[in-house]
């Protein structure tokens, strides 16, 4: 389990309607240390190396607690919880509660022990609920990693390191892990004269798609049962191959009991539909895949625009910066300047050839008279 609160009604600072105040003085908290802090002490040094060895800022990690709690890959602690029998055998407040913490103590001591990747920063033994019960809180952490921190968490990483790997989605490392746990414990009450009743086996952490693998796995060796009863039977093929088609015909040479041929009936009409089932999701996948290829096709061919409209952005405003500095300004007043300048001499030289226009006209006249 993980989450935020659980730590806090672990150390008993608030008290839930199943606690029994008058037995909380019996409770005992091995370790505590606030989670960031915790965090602190264990990965600040391979932090600060991280970060000294980046050339970019960006890629600098200001807070590994909150990197952890903000993203979706690791979890920034986990907790687990022990506990011997039931509140019927074992009741806090019954005559084997000091037995049941008697175990559950030395349980925990031996946790550390077995777990070197598992930094426990809170831990605590109940004894005022209904069943004496032992949470332990952690943060699994590998070392030597070649990517990102040298010292980093992780959860699958950290059990590997002790020895235990997984065996896919059905059977996890942390599965294995929690059996191996169940194993010491149950050692540690042997010692005590107490025996593990193991209830049967849970599958409760399988997946939907899991499951129905499992049980077409169940159906699938009934099947082969069946078929091998009728294959000594001497059932010839061609009756088997009727099984889909049409009913199986009860001759002398086809001495099959009702029973198995009925078996065989239903099993063939079960796999007909799995098998078209199967079908239709194949192509439905396949044509997601092509949408997401197109989709991915039409978002690259967008961001190429939008990278060429960016550039040319940019050049216009380089452009219009250009056009604005200050030298570009004084040339457009020394121009602006010779302009007035052409402009007045072109104004006094209209009017001298009228005024010398005007005086030749006089003159004439004077002649002519």
């Amino acid at each position: 389990m993980s989450g935020d609160g659980v730590v806090a009604h672990n150390r008993r600072t608030y008290l839930a309607e199943n606690v029994d105040p008058t037995r909380t003085h019996l409770n005992i908290e091995y370790c505590y240390t606030p989670i960031e802090e915790a965090y602190h002490q264990l990965f600040d040094a391979v932090l600060a190396e991280f970060n000294a060895k980046q050339k970019r800022k960006d890629r600098c990690i200001e807070n590994y607690y909150e990197k952890i709690r903000d993203g979706k890959q690791e979890k920034t602690f986990y907790e687990v919880i022990f506990q011997v029998g039931n509140k019927d055998d074992m009741g806090a407040a019954g005559e084997n509660a000091e037995l049941a913490k008697t175990i559950l103590d030395k349980f925990y001591r031996s946790f550390l022990e077995r777990n070197p990747q598992l930094h426990v920063y809170s831990a605590h033994l109940h004894m005022d609920e209904a069943t004496p019960h032992l949470h332990i809180d952690f943060i699994p952490f590998t070392t030597g990693s070649k990517r990102g921190l040298s010292t980093r968490v992780s959860l699958k990483q950290a059990l590997a390191d002790q020895g235990i790997t997984g065996e896919g989605r059905s059977l996890t490392e942390r599965d294995l892990w929690v059996q191996k746990e169940k194993e010491s414990l149950a050692a540690i009450m042997l010692e005590h004269g107490i025996e593990w009743e193991q209830k049967g086996e849970h599958k409760e952490h399988l997946s939907v798609l899991e499951f129905k693998r499992e049980k077409r796995k169940e159906e699938i060796a009934e099947l082969e049962q069946t078929l091998e009863r009728v294959q000594q039977k001497q059932v010839s093929v061609q009756a088997v191959e009727q099984i889909e088609a049409k009913p199986l015909p009860l001759t002398s040479k086809v001495a099959v009991e009702r029973e198995d041929y009925q078996t065989l009936v239903t099993a063939a009409q079960k796999f007909v539909v799995q098998e078209k089932q199967e079908g239709k999701l194949k192509k439905l996948l396949k044509d997601a895949k092509k949408t997401i290829a197109d989709l991915k096709a039409k978002i690259e061919s967008l961001v190429t625009e939008l990278a060429a409209v960016k550039d040319e952005l940019a050049q216009y405003k380089s452009v219009r910066g250009q056009l604005r500095t200050a030298d570009l300004e004084k040339e457009n007043d020394r121009l602006r300047s010779r302009l007035r300048t052409y402009e007045d001499v072109i104004s006094r030289n209209n009017l001298w050839h009228f005024f010398s226009g005007s005086r030749g006209k006089n003159r004439n006249r004077d002649d002519a008279r």
